[in-house]
């Protein structure tokens, strides 16, 4: 008996070994056959996980010249969830990032990008938005997107520039996208609603949206957008209020509201519940991402006077450990003592109207939280 006892017990090892073997093979199976359905669970788990970020338009510009790989290494660093990026086409057929139809405005070169090769933009230098010349390079597509799976954000396609009813083109792109693994947690803006169908068509599994306006279609636009198996719902902050939210919200929508670009703005979106509140301005967090960003100015000559710079973090530290004590009178008072401060460099010329308005928004934002 015992004998017979130890080999029922050895058959069923057996059986175990194999049952877990063809589990293993048919999970192997599955993920192979259907490898899109397993990214758009994915997506799903990006852009549905319901808390709400901040997505950096054209990058961290804040601090970096937009459109670059530096201005996406510091949207992860300071804690933006995502970047919006542009995409152009040079003269031999390379994608690189660039908003405008040429160099002219961010770089110190000159001339439409269809007319140049990427060798030629490269031979530039990128510049901020107060002119101040970096050593930075236009980024192709390929390192943006390096780049921003690097620093862990999510990528904002605009389908306002390039060829996306242009099949290799957008074949180009997706293979780019999945190559750096950002296609997990993208998605893709294409208002013209032709483009985005076929868009679709040929990549179902991608997340698509357009231009809406919330304040006067949102149930068309909600209609609209259910034809996708993924979307999600854009508009500005100035088109939408609490009663369209609760609309997209209950047509399990993820909604994403660009344009938030003042401290007002930024309390009427955080209300909203947005899953991605789009700025220029606005950074992540408190004082001590604020200083980040001085710092960061700094080092690219942005903020010269080394004296201005040490002004401002030693405000911002002081903010910083009140925040952290959650001394809220005192957080309001030392901000309203730095917004003091960068009226005064900047009347005195002493930073830039674009560091000034930067700073002010973010006070604002700091002392509309502590108030």
């Amino acid at each position: 008996m015992r004998k017979f006892s130890n080999y029922k017990i050895g058959v069923k090892v057996i059986m175990k070994k194999i049952n877990l073997s063809l589990l293993i093979l048919c999970i192997f199976s599955i993920s192979f056959t259907f490898g899109s359905s397993v990214f758009a669970n994915a997506n799903d788990n990006c852009l549905q996980n319901g808390e709400s970020e901040l997505s950096a338009h054209r990058g961290a510009h804040v601090v970096a010249p937009e459109n670059s790989t530096e201005a996406i290494k510091w949207a992860g660093l300071l804690g933006y969830g995502f970047v919006e990026i542009d995409i152009q086409t040079t003269k031999d057929g390379h994608y690189m990032l660039m908003h405008d139809s040429n160099i002219d405005r961010t770089t110190t070169g000159s001339g439409d990008i269809k007319d140049l090769t990427l060798e030629e933009i490269k031979s530039y230098d990128m510049v901020t938005e107060d002119g101040t010349v970096t050593d930075y390079k236009v980024p192709t597509l390929d390192e943006a997107l390096d780049a921003a799976s690097e620093y862990g954000v999510g990528v904002n396609f605009d389908g306002s520039k390039g060829d996306w009813d242009d099949k290799q083109f957008v074949d180009d792109i997706m293979d780019k996208a999945e190559e750096s693994e950002v296609l997990d947690c993208s998605f893709f803006v294409l208002s013209d609603e032709e483009i985005r169908d076929q868009f679709n068509e040929w990549y179902p599994e991608a997340t698509v949206t357009f231009l809406g306006n919330a304040s006067e279609n949102v149930d068309e636009d909600i209609e609209e957008l259910e034809k996708y198996d993924h979307a999600i719902y854009t508009t500005s902050i100035n088109n939408i209020d609490k009663e369209s939210a609760k609309k997209i919200d209950e047509a399990d929508l993820p909604l994403h509201v660009y344009q938030v670009n003042s401290a007002d703005l930024y309390t009427e979106a955080t209300d909203l519940e947005p899953r991605l509140m789009e700025t220029d301005v606005i950074v992540p967090g408190g004082a001590d991402e604020l200083q980040t960003g001085v710092n960061k100015l700094q080092a690219d000559g942005v903020i010269e006077d080394e004296d201005v710079a040490h002004g401002l973090e030693l405000h911002l530290t002081s903010v910083d450990h009140f925040e952290k004590q959650e001394e809220k009178s005192k957080v309001v008072k030392h901000m309203n003592g730095f917004k003091d401060l960068i009226m005064y460099q900047n009347n005195a010329e002493l930073i830039s109207e674009s560091v000034y308005n930067m700073l002010d928004v973010n006070s604002n934002k700091i002392i509309g939280k502590w108030q």
